[in-house]
């Protein structure tokens, strides 16, 4: 037995339940960072060790450590919430039954800006926050340019959203011209 794509009870309702729970689970991981961030800095700054000193190869006791961490995990958080929220708009339309609207088309152009926002950051901010940390390392010896890593899938996946955006733009126009029709 197939599932229906569109309507109550289909995929898309269970998709955007999905949804809800990815961006519950960003807002709390946001939350989480930060308090970790704030433990790390305390620790960092009083000397007394506290309990993310230990945990493994991910530990904070460094600045640089402690900065990327916070700045990428805060970046990634944001932008799963922002794009969480677009999709959960996609599904209420498609839990309606009624997908091609221009409002969908606009929320796929929005959610791949906000992936390639989120890419391009990260790829900045890394590589600023290498910098500014290797310009005022103490070993005074030359530190090679660190170049940004480039993540081709994810620049796939907002070429292919601009795409999806322009075809839902297109159903949207053809979904008017037959209403029009008698």
């Amino acid at each position: 037995m197939l599932m229906r794509a569109t309507g109550r009870g289909s995929i898309s309702s269970f998709l955007k339940l999905a949804v809800d729970v990815a961006w519950v689970i960003a807002c709390a991981l946001l939350g989480f960072i930060w308090i970790i961030a704030a433990l790390a800095i305390y620790s960092l700054i009083t000397g007394n060790p506290t309990f993310i000193d230990n945990v493994g190869e991910n530990t904070f006791n460094t600045p640089l450590k402690l900065v990327v961490w916070t700045v990428m995990g805060s970046i990634l958080c944001i932008g799963a919430m922002i794009v969480c929220a677009y999709l959960r708009g996609v599904f209420e339309t498609l839990v309606a039954g009624d997908p091609f609207v221009p409002e969908n088309a606009r929320r796929f152009g929005a959610i791949a800006i906000v992936l390639a926002v989120m890419e391009a950051s990260a790829m900045f901010v890394a590589t600023v926050i290498r910098l500014i940390f290797n310009a005022f390392a103490p070993s005074g010896q030359a530190v090679a340019f660190p170049f940004p890593n480039i993540n081709l899938p994810i620049w796939f996946a907002v070429l292919t959203l601009f795409v999806l955006s322009q075809v839902f733009r297109e159903g949207a126009a053809m979904r008017e011209e037959q209403k029009m029709t008698i």
